[in-house]
């Protein structure tokens, strides 16, 4: 039977919400989702679980379990694969299962591959029908660090922010703030865990000393912690040993320090006793991180994208920098008017490309490229 554009509607619908359950665990390759179709029904459904694990495409057929009707079709929220990886490629599985109809979300995103499992499909009889844009553009966003990652060979660096209706950062400056209400902070959440690796700087850690963990209903999840601490001044003496550097997840927190951190050798040899890794880079003009040296270090440690938290400075280092790819920009409609409010960075002057808006309660998500 031939699908109407409501039905394809609902089913690309349902292959990208299906795509979205391997959240966080796919990196370095996308989320993707696939469904088999049989008379209008979904029969069977499969999603990437994990990098090394068997891709959509493969978890629908195997799901299925049988020869899929003569009649079936597939829906996948990206182009199948083409060549051998971990895995097989997923053109070879779609072309012996005798489904003769496949239904793409969007196309790989790698120029190098980009269409050519669409070919190897359309080659061997079977008919191929991309999405229209708005489902593309959904599916799209949906793997923005990977596609990310391919088109340019770099890791993303990702920033968050949240400021008050007048642009602070903190109601008074060298103490902790709640900018934003629960609903907006339990989507900082989600965010975290999708990133495999957070930032933050010094003086988040000294003032906040956070954990920087994914704390989700069922589950607390830590993405690799990058410390930027030029002088050591988290490991110095009066102060007390942070979350990051004690916790439970501690093996998975890096510092990245200067030469002059590297000189004292107090700071050192406590960061030694507790087992903190230190990781030497270059420092800027004004004595801190150089913020050029953070994406080195990601692609070094094998990281393809960062979610950056902290304060004003750190923020301004990046964007002044141009080291950011992706800014998240949560807003309140709090008033922090106080002469000790901490102001933020400005975020007017960095117009968000292809925003996404979101609401949470009183406050608002605008996020995209930069």
């Amino acid at each position: 039977m031939s699908l109407t554009g409501t039905q394809k509607e609902k089913l690309f619908g349902r292959v990208l919400k299906l795509a979205q359950e391997g959240w966080g665990r796919t990196l370095p390759n996308p989320m993707v989702g696939a469904l088999v179709v049989e008379r209008g029904e979904v029969v069977a459904e499969g999603y990437h679980h994990a990098c090394g694990e068997p891709h959509a495409e493969i978890e629908a057929l195997a799901s299925l379990g049988r020869k899929p009707d003569p009649s079936a079709s597939m829906f996948v929220s990206l182009e199948p694969c083409s060549t051998q990886g971990k895995t097989p490629p997923c053109t070879g599985a779609i072309l012996e299962s005798g489904i003769k109809k496949v239904f793409v979300a969007t196309t790989d995103p790698n120029p190098k591959h980009a269409g050519r499992g669409l070919g190897l499909l359309r080659n061997a009889g079977v008919a191929v029908e991309l999405a229209d844009e708005p489902i593309q553009v959904r599916a799209e966003r949906l793997n923005f660090i990977f596609n990310h990652n391919m088109r340019t060979g770099d890791p993303l660096i990702a920033l968050k922010l949240a400021e008050s209706s007048n642009g602070m950062v903190a109601e008074r400056s060298g103490q902790p703030s709640s900018v934003t209400g629960k609903e907006a902070r339990a989507d900082v959440m989600q965010w975290r865990r999708l990133f495999p690796a957070i930032c933050v700087g010094s003086g988040t850690v000294l003032v906040d000393d956070p954990s920087l963990t994914s704390r989700l209903p069922d589950e607390t999840w830590c993405p690799v912690r990058i410390l930027t601490d030029s002088s050591l001044s988290t490991l110095a003496e009066g102060v007390s040993p942070r979350k990051v550097h004690v916790d439970e997840f501690s093996d998975r927190s890096i510092v990245l320090t200067t030469a002059k951190g590297m000189a004292n050798a107090e700071r050192v040899a406590r960061a030694k006793e507790i087992g903190v890794r230190l990781i030497e880079v270059e420092e800027s003009d004004g004595g801190g991180i150089d913020p050029s040296c953070l994406r080195s270090v990601l692609s070094e440690l094998n990281l393809h994208a960062v979610y950056c938290e902290g304060g004003p400075t750190f923020a301004r280092s990046l964007l002044g920098s141009g080291q950011v790819d992706y800014l998240f920009r949560y807003r309140s409609p709090k008033l922090f008017d106080g002469e000790d409010a901490l102001p933020g960075p400005g975020l007017d002057g960095f117009p968000i490309r292809e925003p996404i808006e979101e609401e949470f309660g009183e406050d608002c998500l605008t996020h995209g490229f930069l």
